[in-house]
């Protein structure tokens, strides 16, 4: 087989084989938006990403407003930081609004402000999850509402939606729960949102919400080079199978149905020969 072909197929073989990682994460979404009748309406930042590690996201807005007077007036902000790496979802995410003044029908008073984290992705083996941290809403008074919730949805087989968190009008509650999922295609939800309407009210109003948390999925660990056994480590167990995928591939094949003989391919040249012994020797020595 000609070298260049060699690579591409080890090379296919390695992409199929992150594909059947037991967590694939597929797509996200992530957004603040706010308005303040009288000032702006904000839609952003927004962000919807296609690869399968997102990393960062960093996003604050203000919509601000006062009427010629000074007197009645209204602010919402919204802002959110959150990562994404493979297996980990972590969202840290703040809404407020408030409308003030002492009349009646203030053109200032209507104040929104929302922001929504989302990640989709796939399981292709049961796996055990935890949610943990904290979330609050309070301000259901005075024509406010505030709401936050945290859950996992299904949208293709797998475990039913379950909600994780939900909350109005009730500060600081905590979360820590373990569960599992079955196989299947999910979206992890965070969201917060605030409203308030102080067109009918003649006093200063405040809407809040927040909610900071973390989901962990138990990714299996990834076989290391050398790991001809399939055991999550290089040691003395995996001599006679990666002699075997040097000298009979085939029976290796049968012998480790679920294993792949390229992980003796120390060295990454896209073969399985001598040259790869003295690195398998030093993995082994290293165990």
């Amino acid at each position: 087989m000609p070298r260049s072909l060699a690579v591409a197929v080890f090379t296919s073989l390695i992409f199929a084989r992150g594909l059947s990682a037991d967590v694939v994460e597929t797509s996200s979404s992530r957004l603040v938006t706010c308005s303040s009748q009288g000032g702006a309406n904000i839609d952003g930042p927004y962000e919807m990403e296609d690869a399968s590690t997102y990393g960062d996201f960093d996003g604050y807005v203000e919509s601000f407003a006062w009427d010629d007077i000074g007197f009645h007036g209204g602010s919402s902000q919204a802002s959110q930081q959150s990562h994404v790496s493979h297996g980990q979802y972590s969202v840290d995410m703040w809404v407020r609004t408030d409308a003030g003044g002492g009349t009646m029908g203030t053109d200032f008073a209507i104040g929104y402000a929302e922001t929504v984290f989302e990640v989709r992705f796939t399981l292709t083996e049961a796996t055990d999850f935890n949610v943990s941290g904290s979330y609050n809403a309070f301000g259901f008074i005075n024509g406010a509402v505030s709401e936050t919730e945290v859950r996992i949805d299904s949208v293709g087989g797998g475990t039913p939606s379950q909600v994780i968190a939900f909350t109005i009008d009730d500060c600081c509650p905590s979360v820590d729960i373990d569960g599992t999922l079955l196989p299947g295609d999910y979206v992890f939800k965070s969201r917060t949102l605030v409203i308030v309407d102080h067109s009918f009210m003649t006093s200063y109003t405040d809407s809040n919400a927040a909610n900071v948390v973390t989901m962990t999925l138990n990714v299996p660990q990834s076989n290391p080079l050398g790991d001809m056994d399939c055991s999550g480590s290089v040691d003395a167990d995996d001599v006679a199978p990666f002699i075997q995928t040097l000298l009979d591939p085939d029976a290796y094949d049968l012998a480790f149905p679920n294993c792949d003989k390229n992980m003796a391919d120390m060295n990454q040249d896209a073969l399985r020969d001598g040259d790869d012994i003295a690195a398998f020797v030093a993995a082994v020595l290293g165990a």
